[in-house]
């Protein structure tokens, strides 16, 4: 049954077109932090497996989605398609960019093919390079756009993160000898799906699409912020200290974990990135999110009660070897 409770959400903006409310948003907003506010205790180790299709054939679904949606926006009313649009904005920033992220990693061409599609949808097509080649190696260093930093609030953070993203994105590409400029061409693609969409339905199928666009850049951004908030490597011998723990937040929750295909178990992503979603495991010695990723994107949308709740929670905070980023 776990296996549909993400189709379930996925689809969800298909039900607030047809009854003519936020049905995802309340779902995203009310719902879910409430379901992992009650069931917060991860009360097992059981890893659920998703195996190979499924991820896949979500994907697909949701940039399918997106776009069907898109076409169809021209014969809607503006409030349908601003309610329609940030609501699918949550599918594509929480489910999609989640299983973007998950098939990005893997070797098969179909899967990073559907992850950059789905990036591209959301304007954000160079996060796969960034990711894969930059912030996995400098994950909590102060050269990560993706790290935010200890005095950072989440709006003073983001201007820097998205840019710096983008940033590294083309110089990883332009490093590499004897190819075309991959984060150029990701933007391209991306001008191409809403111009073609433009001309399909016209500025309410723009608009329908930077809406979602901008709504799933959102949740990427605060959920880069939190996953290293604080923790910062420690320099040995002018270099980074290896990865490890205690410079990642992990989230024990199991409501998190069916929603997310196991992303909150970020700090074993982090230790051994080749694992697929399946195999990721919870890191008792992380320094631990206080409910799942759908309450914590609130959280950190409420800079003082964000710091309140997450400073006592840092290692340096609890006596465990760490430093301040």
């Amino acid at each position: 049954m776990h296996k549909l409770w993400p189709l379930l959400f996925a689809a969800t903006p298909l039900v607030t077109w047809l009854w003519g409310w936020p049905v995802t948003l309340m779902v995203s907003v009310v719902v879910l932090p409430l379901a992992e506010w009650l069931w917060r205790e991860q009360r097992s180790a059981k890893t659920l497996a998703w195996g190979e299709a499924l991820p896949r054939a979500l994907l697909a679904f949701i940039v399918l989605q997106t776009f069907w949606l898109a076409a169809l926006s021209a014969s809607m009313t503006w409030p349908v398609v601003v309610l329609l649009g940030l609501s699918l904005g949550y599918v594509s920033g929480g489910s999609g960019i989640v299983l973007a992220h998950e098939l990005g990693h893997r070797r098969p061409w179909l899967d990073r093919a559907l992850a950059r599609a789905l990036l591209a949808s959301v304007g954000f097509g160079h996060y796969a390079i960034e990711h894969n080649h930059g912030h996995h190696r400098t994950a909590a260093t102060y050269p990560d756009p993706a790290t935010a930093r200890f005095e950072e609030s989440l709006w003073q953070f983001l201007p820097r993160y998205y840019s710096g993203v983008f940033r590294d994105a083309v110089k990883l590409s332009k490093a590499q000898p004897g190819r075309v400029n991959e984060a150029f061409c990701l933007l391209a693609l991306t001008v191409t799906m809403f111009a073609a969409i433009f001309m399909i339905a016209g500025a309410k199928g723009l608009v329908f699409l930077l809406l979602q666009a901008l709504q799933a850049q959102l949740l990427v951004g605060a959920v880069d912020y939190m996953e290293h908030w604080g923790l910062r490597r420690c320099l040995v011998n002018a270099r980074p200290e290896r990865m490890g723990p205690q410079h990642t937040w992990d989230c024990a929750n199991p409501v998190s974990d069916v929603m997310l295909f196991n992303l909150p178990r970020h700090a074993s992503h982090h230790m051994q990135p080749s694992l697929n979603a399946d195999a990721l495991f919870h890191v008792q010695d992380a320094p631990q999110m206080p409910t799942g990723y759908a309450g914590m994107v609130i959280l950190t949308l409420v800079p003082p009660l964000f710091r309140r709740v997450m400073t006592p929670r840092l290692p340096q905070a609890q006596g465990r070897t760490s430093v301040l980023a």
